[in-house]
């Protein structure tokens, strides 16, 4: 019962660190005179600049980043590698994150198998 309430009240205070400062960040006023400089046309933020180094402009086709159209056959004009940098980027960042999932759920009870033995029950 003791751990119980040790996890109750770690919730209750993760929940009032949380949202304690929610009430501050929406009554904040705007000050029409406090505004920041135009950009001109030379500058752009670095979100800019990566999104048009990944192509952020440009649309994906699903399929052909899935392996369902290889461009190859009469009608499929899309191939893989005309799709633009920021779904590929998604893509290898998907199959990164399945992998490493797969890994952890072989390697992490293998491991403590052997730190820890076999099940005792």
């Amino acid at each position: 019962m003791r751990n119980f309430r040790k996890a109750a009240l770690a919730g209750a205070t993760a929940v009032a660190v949380a949202f304690g400062s929610t009430a501050v960040a929406t009554a904040e006023t705007v000050n029409p005179d406090n505004q920041l400089g135009e950009a001109t046309a030379g500058d752009s933020s670095l979100s800019s600049r990566i999104g048009a180094g990944l192509e952020g402009d440009q649309t994906a086709y699903g399929p052909a980043l899935f392996g369902s159209s290889h461009g190859e056959a009469e009608g499929e004009t899309e191939a893989y590698e005309q799709q633009p940098a920021w779904a590929k980027l998604f893509h290898a960042l998907t199959i990164f994150t399945a992998v490493s999932a797969l890994v952890g759920m072989i390697v992490g009870p293998a491991y403590n198998f052997v730190v820890h033995g076999p099940f005792n029950v």
